[in-house]
Parts: C-alpha cells; structure tokens; sequence
C-alpha cells in the first residue's frame, strides 16, 4: 500500500519516555521546580518538550540539554515496542523504506537502533544535526521526498503524538497515529492503530 515509511522514534519504535521524563524531572529541579512524572508525561505526549520550557518559562534549548545529559545518568534501558523489527524487516523485504524523523539526535538513536541489530533497516535518520524546525513543520519532510525523488502519495508518516500527524498533513502524506495507550483523543490521521502487528498491512 506505502512505499515509504517514515517513523517518529520516541513512543513510536521505542519506549523510550521513561527515560526522557525523569531526564526532564531532574533537570526541574536544578531551576528549582518540583513536577510530577504524570504532569510531565501527559505535556510530552500532548504537546512536546518544548511546552514544558514555556510552561515553567525557561530557555528551552538550555532545558533540553540539561535533560538530555540527565537522561544518559537514567538507570532505564529503553526497548523497542513489540513488533517493531518484524515489521521494519517487512517493509525491507517488500523493497520498501524505513526513515525515521525525530526530536532525539540522530546519534542517539542510531546506538539505540543498533543495540537491537536495526539499524541496518533504515535508511535515513533525521534528527536535530539537520538543523530543520521541529516538528509539526513539514520541512524535514520535503526534504527525504526531494532527496529520495518519493511520492508524497506513497508515504506515510507514523507517530504518537499530534505533531507528528500535523507533520505528515502539512507535508501532504498519508498519517498514522500509533495510539498504543488510547491516551489521546481528537487525533486527524489518515489511520489509526494499537499494535506494531496492525501496521503490516500498510506495507
């Protein structure tokens, strides 16, 4: 059905928030601020990083290097989701593509992929090092489809959060909600799925 599969990473191929909301917890607190792992969650998942700096009204990019480099200290090793390599091994062998667009550097998770044995199944990773805007802008976007020479009517664009189906909309790509947890409601995509499993038949 899709030729091009491109992935968000965080709470989409990997658990992953565990990790980064303790990151962001301990980084609070050098500013002082106590929070919750529930309050921080649930902006995560709503919003993004970015909202828990405008939140609190502090610099982002200085909060988030402060999380990052308490994340790496975390005692969580973050796992791949159920299925994740057998339909990433699916859509290789159909001769199809896996990218993935995220907000964790590319380095980051490049390690984390190749802990797994799949890194090798991705094509292309693109992360903060590309300097483009943050999702939900579609620039990230237009730039694998020029690269790659895609059509947009090929591709589809997964993810857990809304901005990664805002992303997909404004890039004018089919969407995926991956809505494992039924948290978040209201959620425009194209598609919607629970499981890794239900995505098989995408391919």
């Amino acid at each position: 059905m899709f030729n091009t599969f491109i992935w968000d990473f965080d709470g989409t191929l990997f658990d992953t928030y565990p990790m980064i909301v303790q990151g962001y917890i301990l980084a609070l607190k050098d500013y002082g601020i106590e929070s919750s792992k529930e309050e921080i969650y649930q902006i995560l998942k709503v919003h993004s990083s970015a909202t828990i700096a405008e939140k609190y009204q502090l610099d982002f990019a200085e909060l988030s290097k402060k999380a990052k480099g308490y994340e790496e200290k975390v005692a969580y090793v973050p796992k791949s989701f159920a299925g994740t390599k057998d339909i990433l091994q699916t859509v290789v062998a159909n001769k199809k593509q896996n990218m993935i667009l995220t907000h964790r550097t590319s380095t980051s998770t490049q390690k984390l992929l190749e802990d797994e044995q799949l890194a090798s199944l991705v094509t292309e990773i693109v992360g903060p090092e590309n300097h483009f805007p943050r999702k939900p802008d579609p620039t990230a976007l237009h730039y694998l489809v020029d690269k790659y020479s895609l059509d947009p009517t090929t591709m589809v664009m997964i993810g857990d959060r809304a901005l990664d189906v805002d992303a997909g909309k404004r890039a004018g790509v089919y969407t995926l909600f991956f809505d494992n947890e039924n948290l978040l409601k209201n959620i425009q995509a194209d598609y919607r799925v629970t499981s890794m499993t239900e995505i098989k038949k995408f391919v």
